[in-house]
């Protein structure tokens, strides 16, 4: 490796921050000022994301890949403690000598920059800042702790800036949009091409919803309610652990049908020609509003408000302490209006599609100090 040049190193271990990542990737590959070193740390590691994933987003192989998915026992504990250990050993194994590590996001994968940290390196977050306010949400310990061990924080929006300028993080903030705007665009129907609206889109993987048997059933009850309302099909994306919970429930899945997961482009073909989606994931109140499709969010909180606000997405309460009929006709009353046009869905939330450009100029004069 160049002696002039720095060494960024970027980890990402899960689908999502990957396609948050990908064109950073490539940015940072293809940037004269620094040598990029990818480590891939296997959280999620399958044929959808090491082959065709991969190849549809065009990312590069990675440098290294760490085996946190297939090695370890599944726990947070085993994943964590492996994390600290084959990350810190990489390092100096392969005498890498990274000049800032970047993480993405809130998976597991981020908890390995609190070891960093005491190591001494210095530490990258893109996607800073966000906050759901509910500490029953792994991810929410996640985030907050790699922000607390950064030194330079890449932030979607200004309203998470103010969260971390509450927190006292006031120093090496950079509001930059959302890497999603960029990622999409390429795979964004042409206006002309009509939207089927032939189905409903299920995807519920969170643990504050499967692993509550109340909130999954009144879940698949509003899917099924949806199936009766506008005589489309629901399908369910099937992750492992939410349909096996489902089964040890007893919950009978009614009319709703279990499909494959799926590769990115076909996922994102899915939710352009759907009616609508209901998700419980962060990103998928992000990519459908790329496409014009709305999503009903059965979650209490989202680290996401802009989207609700920007009626991109509606929050459906699922706890038991409420009357789960009248939440179900108000989203539908909602989706009607998105669909007529009464309700217009405004994308500028998200930024303008600069995000890896604006990353890699703060983080370079941020380097070059």
């Amino acid at each position: 490796m160049s002696a002039m040049k720095k060494n960024v190193m970027t980890v990402s271990g899960i689908r999502p921050d990957f396609i948050r990542m990908s064109s950073i990737f490539k940015k940072l590959d293809d940037a004269d000022w620094c040598n990029h070193i990818l480590v891939h740390t296997g959280q999620h590691y399958d044929e959808l994301l090491s082959g065709v994933f991969f190849k549809e987003l065009e990312i590069r192989r990675p440098d290294y890949v760490l085996d946190t998915g297939k090695q370890t026992g599944g726990t947070h504990y085993h994943q964590l403690g492996y994390l600290s250990v084959a990350i810190m050993e990489l390092i100096e194994k392969q005498d890498l000598k990274p000049d800032i590590i970047i993480f993405l996001g809130d998976s597991n994968t981020v908890c390995a920059a609190l070891p960093l940290r005491k190591e001494g390196y210095i530490i990258g977050h893109i996607e800073a800042g966000m906050r759901s306010f509910d500490k029953r949400m792994l991810e929410e310990i996640n985030r907050t702790t790699c922000d607390h061990c950064s030194h330079i924080h890449f932030v979607y929006h200004d309203e998470y800036k103010k969260y971390l300028e509450k927190e006292s993080i006031r120093d090496n903030v950079h509001v930059v949009g959302n890497t999603i705007v960029e990622v999409c665009k390429p795979f964004v129907p042409a206006s002309d091409v009509p939207k089927r609206k032939d189905m409903i889109l299920l995807d519920v993987h969170r643990p504050e919803n499967f692993n509550f048997a109340g909130r999954m059933k009144t879940i698949l009850s509003y899917a099924n309610a949806c199936i009766d309302k506008y005589g489309l099909p629901v399908k369910m994306l099937d992750f492992g652990r939410t349909t096996k919970l489902i089964k040890e429930y007893g919950i009978d899945l009614g009319k709703v049908e279990l499909v494959s997961l799926m590769a990115y482009k076909e996922y994102l073909d899915a939710v352009y020609h759907c009616r609508f989606i209901i998700s419980d994931s962060g990103t998928a109140q992000e990519e459908p509003a790329m496409f014009g499709t709305p999503v009903v969010v059965p979650r209490d909180f989202t680290e996401r408000p802009q989207s609700v606000a920007a009626n991109c997405s509606f929050m459906l309460n699922v706890n038991d302490v409420f009357d789960p009929e009248e939440t179900f006709e108000k989203s539908w009353n909602w989706l009607d209006n998105v669909d007529n046009g009464a309700t217009t869905m405004d994308v500028s939330w998200l930024g303008d599609g600069n995000t890896g450009d604006l990353v890699l100029e703060n983080l370079h004069s941020f380097l070059m100090k």
